[in-house]
């Protein structure tokens, strides 16, 4: 996790149509803020991921917040606690970290990537708060049959 894992490209269906997201990734990386301010202001949606066995990357989310605040306010957030796999091994509770992205108007997941489960999800949730957000969900709903 020391150096930026840099792009990525996926397409995922929602509601029947194919949607491209373009991902970037710092890997929690405080050396990439100047990263981060620069693509934030062209972002439709940033996803925060914690470790829900590392109670120090939940706290750091907080700064990480702050960045996208200043930089690309309003953009729709996702916050999710990623190696739900672990679970035994957790550090930061469910009902905390709701209520921290209720506070914070974020949708939430926990997520594994190890069982491939709530990935797709959390997704298609900043794909569909991010066409909401663009007011493209009327035209969406409008060509959803082509």
């Amino acid at each position: 996790m020391g150096e930026l894992n840099s792009y990525k490209t996926t397409t995922i269906l929602l509601e029947g149509k194919r949607v491209k997201l373009q991902i970037w990734d710092t890997s929690g990386q405080g050396r990439f803020c100047t990263i981060i301010r620069s693509y934030s202001r062209g972002a439709q949606g940033i996803i925060l991921v914690y470790d829900i066995t590392n109670k120090w990357s939940f706290d750091g989310i907080d700064r990480w917040l702050k960045e996208v605040e200043e930089h690309a306010p309003g953009i729709p957030k996702v916050l999710v606690g990623n190696r739900l796999h672990f679970e035994f091994k957790r550090q930061v509770d469910f009902k905390q970290a709701h209520l921290y992205a209720s506070r914070h108007n974020m949708a939430f997941y926990e997520i594994s990537t190890l069982c491939d489960f709530n990935i797709r999800e959390s997704f298609c949730e900043l794909a569909q708060m991010a066409l909401h957000r663009n007011g493209m969900e009327r035209i969406w709903q409008n060509t959803k049959g082509n």
